[in-house]
């Protein structure tokens, strides 16, 4: 009858759970002093098989028999070892009880004993697998520094670990906030999360056996607290600041523009830093007097090779003053070395007093008192305390001088005469300026004689296009408008340039060809006429030579024009006396000496030549023939 029982627990054993297996059997007394016991080998966890052996002598009775009764929720029971061992897999927390009783082989009851296994599930515990370190700049440190958290928008990875190890395939399923999203699959044992915004981002887990059995459960808080836009400032100001650095090795390598446009742009990515934005002000500052030393480099330079030695070493030196640039000093000492008073150095208080004077040509009236006061200190003298006492007034008026004077020069490069001539007069008013005054007066005569004129050829062309002389009225019209730019008059043009068939082969005159302009113009045309002259083209200089003078009225411009247009006559009377030379020459060598002769003295009729008259006095005065004889042409 046991074994019966015995093989029907064996049978039932089998089944899915949750399964109760409840054998009842008489109540038999134990014999003697025979014990049972249930050993649990294992700690019982959920989805883990538990192995249930008997101990004491009663599970050592020879041919004993064992029937064992189960309560609670298990995988299918397996026994083993003739019932001296049982084999179970939890389902579930919930409590299991195992009875078994032991009978001998003739079926008295020996012993009896009981267990009650509880099942845990296993520990989840949520790892976060380290990211690299995110770099973020210290803007007060000027250096990156690891960021003390995470970062919202960048992924973090996590890896799920059962405890105690769990060696059998799992699945699981990970569940974030509504604020966090999970990339990629949710039911490996490693996924990644990225939260865009700060704050908790809230991961949980339940992982399951192979067979959905849920085995464990875990969940963890992971703290976000570093924002996109912390992030995008740090790009930001780490990229200002690196270009900062690099603004300030160009300038360091004399490379001034790159240095102010690398400047510039890390000013504009991140004005909040005070080192950026205060250094390009000083750059700026700075690049402008570099562009001033520039301009008088050149000037020097043009000056030392018309060997004007003297006026070339003090525009360098102005531009060594507007800014110190080592070829400057070069070019100085090179000059020096060709002026032997310039090789000696002049006392201290001499050069203060030079260095000053030439801060003050430049407008840099602070640098000039400065040295002024240390030249008092070395030594007194009126003109320099004067000039310090001068400048301490000019100070305080300068700024707003400069400002509109600068504007008024803006306007007039434009062609805004007349808002021009306002703001250098709002100048003056500051500012005393002797150069600026008689500018101003020019640019207002300038425009009174330009508007006077182009009132009449307006006249003038009206008076044509009443006459039917459309293409003369269309010149002068053009003329008119060359001058003055009425509105009126440019709808004129058009219309008349719809209707008018016929050209005219004159060019339009501009304000250059009436004599008007002012005296930049003036200077201007000069220096067109001096290169055409440089390039032998002596009438065409000539001409542009009038245009200047007929502006500035400038003598010596005067005497300068009367001594070119006297070398040219001779020039092209010399030319034209050698002509007739060679063809006296041609004729003498062929024995036609009247000819000659008549050649020679037209010649000297020309132009004067002392080896012409002592040739042809040697001719009147020998009676015997001279062959192949012949001179050259003067020169």
């Amino acid at each position: 009858m046991y074994s019966t029982l015995y093989s029907v627990i064996k049978k039932t054993a089998k089944a899915l759970l949750p399964v109760i297996v409840i054998l009842s059997m008489p109540a038999l007394r134990a014999e003697g002093s025979a014990v049972l016991r249930v050993v649990q080998r294992e700690e019982a966890y959920i989805g883990c098989e538990v192995v249930l052996t008997l101990d004491g002598n009663a599970a050592a009775v020879k041919d004993a028999s064992y029937e064992w009764t189960f309560e609670g929720s298990a995988k299918p029971i397996l026994f083993r070892r003739g019932g001296l061992e049982s084999r179970l897999t939890p389902v579930d927390t919930n409590p299991i009880t195992a009875h078994v009783s032991a009978f001998g082989s003739d079926g008295r009851f020996l012993a009896s004993a009981d267990i009650t296994l509880t099942a845990s599930e296993f520990t989840v515990e949520i790892l976060m697998i380290e990211p690299a370190p995110f770099m973020l700049w210290d803007a007060n440190a000027k250096q990156d520094a690891a960021a003390d958290g995470l970062i919202a928008g960048e992924p973090v990875q996590f890896e799920a670990r059962l405890a105690p190890n769990y060696d059998r395939p799992i699945r699981c399923a990970w569940s974030t906030d509504a604020s966090t999203a999970i990339l990629g699959a949710e039911n490996e044992q490693m996924v990644t999360i990225v939260r865009n915004d700060i704050g908790d981002a809230e991961l949980s887990i339940v992982v399951r056996d192979a067979g959905g059995l849920v085995l464990g459960r875990g969940a963890k808080n992971v703290h976000v607290p570093i924002s996109r836009t912390r992030v995008d400032e740090s790009i930001r100001r780490r990229k200002a600041w690196n270009q900062w650095q690099e603004a300030q090795s160009l300038w360091d390598a004399k490379n001034f523009d790159d240095a102010v446009e690398n400047a510039a742009e890390a000013s504009k990515t991140d004005p909040e830093t005070i080192e950026i934005t205060k250094g390009f002000e000083t750059m700026s500052a700075n690049y402008a007097r570099v562009l001033r030393s520039r301009k008088l480099v050149e000037d020097a330079s043009a000056l030392h090779g018309e060997q004007n030695l003297i006026e070339a070493l003090k525009i360098y030196r102005r531009a060594y003053a507007a800014w110190a640039l080592s070829e400057t000093e070069a070019s100085i000492r090179a000059l020096e070395s060709d002026i032997d008073k310039m090789r000696i150095r002049r006392q201290q208080a001499e050069w203060l007093r030079d260095i000053a004077a030439a801060y003050d040509q430049e407008g840099l009236f602070e640098n000039a008192l400065r040295y002024y006061k240390e030249t008092l200190v070395l030594q007194h003298e009126d003109s320099v305390a004067q000039r310090a006492e001068r400048i301490e007034n000019r100070l305080a008026s300068i700024a707003k001088a400069k400002e509109f004077s600068g504007e008024g020069r803006e306007l007039e490069a434009a062609g805004q005469l007349l808002e021009a001539v306002d703001k250098y007069k709002e100048s003056l008013k500051f500012e005393t300026d002797a150069a600026l005054e008689a500018h101003t007066r020019e640019l207002e005569e300038t425009i009174r004689e330009r508007r006077t004129r182009a009132t009449a050829l307006r006249r003038e062309a009206t008076d044509l296009q009443r006459r039917n002389n459309s293409a003369e009225a269309l010149l002068r019209f053009r003329e008119s408008y060359s001058l003055w730019a009425e509105p009126e008059l440019e709808k004129i043009i058009s219309d008349l340039e719809k209707t008018v068939t016929e050209t005219t082969e004159q060019v339009v005159r501009t304000a250059e060809d009436f004599g008007i302009g002012t005296q930049a113009d003036a200077a201007r045309l000069l220096q067109e006429g001096h290169a055409l002259y440089r390039d032998g083209k002596y009438k065409e200089a000539l001409e542009i030579y009038h245009k200047s003078f007929a502006i500035s009225k400038d003598v010596r411009l005067a005497e300068w024009i009367s001594r070119v247009e006297t070398s040219l006559k001779e020039y092209e009377a010399v030319l034209q006396a050698n002509l007739l030379i060679k063809e006296a020459n041609n004729l003498y060598n062929e024995g036609n000496h009247a000819g000659a002769l008549e050649k020679y003295r037209e010649s000297l009729s020309i132009h004067p030549n002392a080896e012409v008259e002592n040739f042809i006095n040697m001719l009147e005065t020998t009676s015997f023939d001279i062959r192949d004889v012949s001179i050259r042409a003067g020169g």
